[in-house]
């Protein structure tokens, strides 16, 4: 939406888009959303998992006598 397409709009019209742009953002807290649906904050910050560069693995010797 640009600068003409808000000066064609009506005081109600332009009313209602700015209480439905400061309305706050619907979570679990605020809504009927589950919680599953909320996004969680410390996933952003997370560190991804699995071993690390330049680690070196490491393993059991195989048996010469298998049972």
């Amino acid at each position: 939406m640009d600068r003409t397409d808000l000066q064609r709009l009506t005081k109600e019209e332009l009313i209602d888009l700015v209480l439905r742009i400061q309305r706050p953002e619907k979570t679990s807290r605020t809504s009927s959303k589950p919680p599953s649906s909320d996004r969680k904050a410390r996933r952003d910050r997370a560190k991804p998992g699995g071993a690390k560069a330049g680690h070196k693995g490491h393993s059991r010797a195989m048996s010469e006598d298998a049972d």
